[in-house]
């Protein structure tokens, strides 16, 4: 290593390695792409030393769910599920560029069609485009025109489901994604349904393992919970717990949700979407169409209820937006942190931890992202004021570095 390499990167607070506390006045020493020390400031070498001033120096934030080709518009449905791969491209990258300029350095997908993802990272790893560490699954595995169908991923026996999934393994994917239930998004879906049975989620899993790769489940209705947790699934996305009975509203199972914090199911409640959803209407801004599928009541705040009882079995939580739905556009993620805060009532420091070293843990990349700590990647994010006494500091940043590279 050069000592002309070495550059030491100053600021007034510093997150430990365990992103549980500050480190006052301290450096972080960087060459050739890596953190290599930690430091108090008056240590470092003066004619070395980028001074960034009264800001708090994070860890680059880890996002662990977007789709990258979707307008974050209330009428993205209609655009997405009619447009060629060129434009989707276009957008994705756009979207990838936005993404590492607000903080996040390492994302992933999940759900995008395999023609845009896998071309999207693949052209950030070799340094075409600018944009986070990018891990995707490629297009959802789903029934015909069941939910996020438009991507590709259509398939029902059990045979074509394994078959779609084998394919995502050989093409690359980092994750498989499985739609366990409907999703709001799609017209032709309905979220409180299951809509494949353990045993054929359990092929998915399988498919997985050849290729050394986990499995997301999309998880709105509890049965499709259900399915996924007795199928092996490891990531549960949304996790709202929606009755089958519209009249019932949730059917939240405490002994199901206390196995999966047992067995340490990881679980992305994407509650920051539905809290910037809530503030564009007390803006007055216009609304996606419902899903005409959706029935019966579904308050907010009962599903909070619902995170605030898994938090308290154990269940851990990830980042993930899910970025490119209306209102969550790619540089909103901190809103995910916000939520875990003003909502659930964690600590900031438990939802910066979310926003880093756990969710790099989540999603297998917790050994090289995450913290600031020697030898891990020079990925940072520096923000104005103090987000572990105000979480709302965590939102633009004023400094980015990934992998060594300043990107702002």
């Amino acid at each position: 290593m050069a000592e002309s390499e070495r550059r030491f990167y100053r600021a007034d607070r510093v997150a430990n390695a365990t992103v549980d506390a500050w480190l006052p006045d301290h450096a972080v020493a960087v060459a050739n792409g890596k953190i290599i020390d930690v430091l108090p400031a008056s240590d470092a070498a003066d004619q070395e030393i980028v001074d960034l001033g009264d800001v708090s120096l994070l860890p680059g934030l880890v996002e662990g769910h977007t789709h990258i080709p979707c307008p974050p518009r209330v009428d993205a449905f209609d655009i997405i599920s009619q447009e060629p791969n060129e434009p989707a491209l276009m957008r994705a990258a756009h979207a990838v560029g936005l993404a590492l300029r607000s903080g996040i350095t390492t994302m992933r997908d999940l759900g995008s069609k395999n023609e845009v993802v896998f071309a999207v990272r693949d052209a950030i790893a070799s340094g075409v485009i600018p944009g986070p560490r990018l891990l995707a699954s490629g297009a959802p595995i789903t029934r015909t025109m069941d939910h996020c169908w438009f991507w590709g991923g259509e398939a029902d026996s059990p045979e074509s489901v394994r078959a779609m999934a084998q394919a995502h393994v050989d093409q690359g994917a980092d994750v498989l994604k499985v739609m366990a239930s409907g999703g709001n998004f799609t017209p032709t879906s309905n979220p409180r349904d299951r809509q494949y049975p353990p045993e054929t989620i359990r092929e998915i899993v399988e498919a997985g393992k050849s290729g050394g790769i986990e499995v997301a489940a999309h998880t709105h209705a509890a049965e499709g919970i259900r399915a996924a947790v007795e199928g092996g699934v490891r990531h549960l996305i949304h996790c709202r717990w929606l009755s089958a009975n519209p009249e019932e509203g949730f059917k939240y199972e405490p002994d199901l949700a206390q196995r999966i914090a047992d067995e340490g199911i990881w679980v992305n409640p994407t509650i920051g979407l539905g809290l910037l959803a809530g503030e564009a209407r007390q803006r007055g801004d216009a609304a996606p169409r419902r899903n005409p599928n959706l029935q019966g009541p579904s308050p907010r705040e009962q599903g909070l209820e619902i995170v605030r009882d898994m938090r308290e079995r154990g269940a851990r939580f990830t980042s993930g937006l899910d970025m490119g739905m209306a209102y969550a556009d790619f540089d909103r993620a901190p809103a995910e942190a916000w939520a875990f805060v003003e909502d659930i009532g964690m600590t900031p420091w438990q939802a910066l931890r979310i926003m880093t070293c756990d969710t790099a843990d989540a999603i297998g990349v917790g050994d090289q992202v995450g913290r600031i700590q020697s030898g891990f990647d020079a990925d940072l994010a520096a923000f104005t004021g103090d987000p572990a006494t105000n979480i709302r500091d965590l939102n633009q940043p004023v400094f980015v570095m990934k992998q060594g590279d300043i990107i702002v």
